[in-house]
């Protein structure tokens, strides 16, 4: 969700610039604020004890992150941090809440977003349960190609803003499977590599 900026500013919301690999927020922590992004990128994830990442969904400007946890009142279930140098928007709840209800129209667009995160997630668990490596990924290209293109499909290439393991930690799979299973679509004429960059 996008709330604009001055309006947020009115109300109290502070920016604050966070280094790359910063937490905005960590697993079993109770909600307090409102979370925008005003440049930079966050993804939210799950990790288990070994380290292992499972990404569950990466939000860039003028993205919100973390609003069920804070309106139901309940702890985090997963965690957020800086994947690049980032500045964050921060609104206290109480402020948050006074904005929905001072600009009804907000209440639509926070419907929107979170049904599309329901969708989004539903879909993420297809990518999870396909059977191999080069059916997950395969996947999340086209999910992440109709995503950017509206679900105005085109045959043109479009880059896939997504590490090796990046796209590992979404898939569920190991980053060394992702680059072998990669190279083979190359090879395979399923995707290009540009400059190390994957084209879809």
């Amino acid at each position: 969700m996008h709330i604009d900026y001055n309006i947020l500013i009115a109300y109290g919301g502070i920016s604050k610039k966070y280094d790359k690999g910063e937490y905005i927020y960590k697993e079993d922590i109770q909600p307090k604020s409102y979370f925008q992004i005003i440049s930079g990128e966050v993804k939210v994830f799950s990790s288990n004890k070994n380290g292992k990442e499972l990404i569950q969904g990466i939000y860039i400007e003028k993205h919100s992150f973390g609003e069920p946890a804070l309106l139901l009142d309940k702890p985090y279930p997963n965690s957020a941090q800086t994947t690049i140098p980032s500045i964050i928007l921060t609104l206290q709840k109480e402020k948050f809440i006074a904005i929905i209800n001072d600009y009804p129209e907000l209440k639509e667009r926070m419907i929107y977003t979170f049904s599309e995160r329901m969708y989004e997630q539903a879909a993420h668990a297809q990518i999870l349960v396909s059977h191999t490596p080069e059916d997950k990924i395969a996947l999340f290209l086209t999910k992440h190609k109709k995503k950017i293109l509206k679900n105005n499909y085109s045959m043109n290439a479009i880059i896939i803003p997504y590490t090796r393991q990046q796209i590992a930690d979404i898939t569920g799979l190991r980053v060394e499977t992702v680059i072998r299973t990669i190279k083979r679509m190359k090879e395979m004429e399923k995707i290009k590599i540009i400059n190390h960059k994957i084209y879809f």
